[in-house]
């Protein structure tokens, strides 16, 4: 994995490790319920825009320590699949430990190295994690190439693209990391057969979803 991320890419994977065993706790923990359903709405129509039916695989794709776990497993049957999917092996770790579901799989991986089959996931969700990607473009065309036609891609976040630039702002690995300018991620999504379908982004609360169309032939793939 470190042959594919920079020095940069080194510090942010480390950043996340530092936080992993406290993140549900600091961002997501409710004190009225004692649970990490602290954005239970927000995050309900997320995943709704998601979409995901019973018998689907689904790769939620940085998925950190696993906020989105209980939400995605309740719309899978037995027969489903949840990939858990980080490349920072101590959120996959803590993950894990929270979440012991016979429907999960975790693969610790780097985005630019997702060791899945073409065309293998129904939905994929990037929840608070795009900005992070140091190649967005080229996940973009990772994503796309996972994603089976007919699927679809949820890109999501509980602020909106100015609020995520000022929430990074500081002295810490991420403090560069935003959201793509709409017309920049249309485009790689567009160039990757993947037609935006929903767009919401204000104030508390960012939704893109994306449908991947039919490949007629494989001269069209550009995915490397």
């Amino acid at each position: 994995m470190g042959n594919i991320m920079d020095e940069q890419d080194l510090k942010r994977q480390e950043f996340f490790n530092q936080g992993a065993e406290t993140w549900l706790d600091k961002f997501y923990k409710n004190p009225d319920t004692n649970g990490h359903d602290l954005h239970k709405e927000k995050i309900g129509t997320i995943v709704a825009t998601l979409d995901p039916r019973p018998n689907h695989r689904v790769l939620d794709l940085g998925c950190g320590s696993g906020v989105l776990v209980p939400y995605l497993l309740d719309r899978l049957s037995p027969e489903g699949q949840l990939v858990e999917m980080d490349y920072a092996p101590k959120m996959i770790q803590a993950n894990k430990t929270v979440h012991t579901d016979d429907r999960i799989c975790f693969e610790c991986a780097h985005v630019m190295e997702m060791p899945f089959e073409l065309e293998s996931f129904d939905r994929v969700i990037c929840f608070a994690c795009f900005p992070h990607f140091q190649d967005q473009p080229g996940a973009v065309q990772k994503i796309a190439r996972v994603l089976k036609p007919g699927g679809r891609l949820v890109i999501a976040h509980l602020l909106s693209s100015d609020e995520i630039a000022t929430h990074h702002k500081g002295h810490t690995p991420v403090s560069s990391d935003q959201l793509p300018m709409l017309d920049h991620l249309a485009g790689w999504l567009s160039k990757n057969h993947l037609e935006m379908s929903e767009f919401t982004n204000v104030p508390g609360f960012y939704c893109l979803a994306a449908v991947k169309g039919a490949v007629k032939t494989r001269a069209d793939l550009n995915w490397g």
